[in-house]
């Protein structure tokens, strides 16, 4: 069973929860519109029962969430919709190029390197009994609903969902206008997933999503360009802690620094013997 922190209010309606501790610790959150709440993410599969009890306990009066919105289909995120889905007997929201990754299975179109090197030559070489008990574990087909492709979130009226395709094809951020809030999942972290260092000692740093779990770099660069552009004023990520000092220009420099480095990049492959 996953560890799961108490919930705790990071703005108005906005409580965060973290499943699972160090470098594999993800946020979850439970929003309120209104005398509705939905929860953002849901953590790995092993949190479904310590975050059914924290939220119940927290919502108290046999309230429960009336949705479950998730920002992509990565098992840090979604691992325990499934069940709290059928539990609570609410839909499982999510974009509508997530949707074909809501079965569970291993496709090639929307394979990170993460897939490609370990997990899915891991599960080739599995029985295919196995290997089809794994993958029914994570189906959510029965729970899974797109979003309304106006952007808006039934029943949470003051919310929209942002696309920002990049670390997955349908990976989408959640935001409030009204006070500028934005819930990121893993479009923008605010914990260093990009190198051994940051991964191991978890010192706060603003960072896209971790390349390795990122199914199109450029269009994840992209995806926080277009986060910028909001003027958010509360980043609440997937990983790492709430930022709320300085956030635009933090991502703005984000994805300059970025850029710089690619050009670089291109310019050394360009001048390589290769190349020529």
């Amino acid at each position: 069973m996953t560890r799961v922190t108490e919930p705790r209010e990071i703005a108005s309606g906005v409580l965060l929860m973290t499943s699972g501790a160090g470098p594999m610790a993800a946020n979850l959150y439970l929003v309120c519109s209104g005398t509705t709440w939905a929860m953002v993410d849901c953590g790995w599969a092993g949190s479904a029962e310590p975050v059914r009890r924290a939220v119940e306990q927290e919502l108290g009066n046999g309230i429960t969430p009336d949705a479950i919105l998730l920002t992509h289909i990565h098992p840090d995120h979604s691992g325990a919709a499934g069940a709290l889905a059928r539990t609570w007997e609410v839909p499982v929201y999510v974009h509508q190029a997530e949707l074909p990754m809501a079965a569970g299975k291993y496709i090639p179109e929307f394979s990170m390197p993460l897939d490609r090197w370990i997990i899915a030559p891991l599960l080739w070489s599995l029985p295919a009994r196995t290997r089809r008990r794994i993958e029914a574990s994570g189906d959510i087909t029965d729970v899974a609903r797109s979003l309304p492709r106006d952007g808006g979130i039934p029943g949470l009226p003051g919310w929209a969902a942002i696309p920002t395709p990049g670390h997955t094809p349908g990976h989408v951020a959640y935001w409030r206008a009204g006070d500028g809030v934005l819930l990121t999942g893993d479009a923008v972290v605010t914990v260093g997933l990009n190198s051994i260092r940051g991964i191991l000692s978890g010192v706060p740093d603003l960072s896209g999503p971790p390349r390795y779990t990122t199914w199109n770099w450029e269009q994840s660069m992209d995806s926080i360009t277009r986060l910028a552009g909001l003027g958010p004023r509360l980043l609440a990520p997937g990983h790492g802690q709430p930022l709320a000092l300085g956030a635009v220009p933090r991502l703005r420099a984000l994805t300059m620094k970025e850029r710089t480095q690619r050009m670089r990049l291109r310019g050394r492959a360009a001048g390589s013997p290769e190349a020529a």
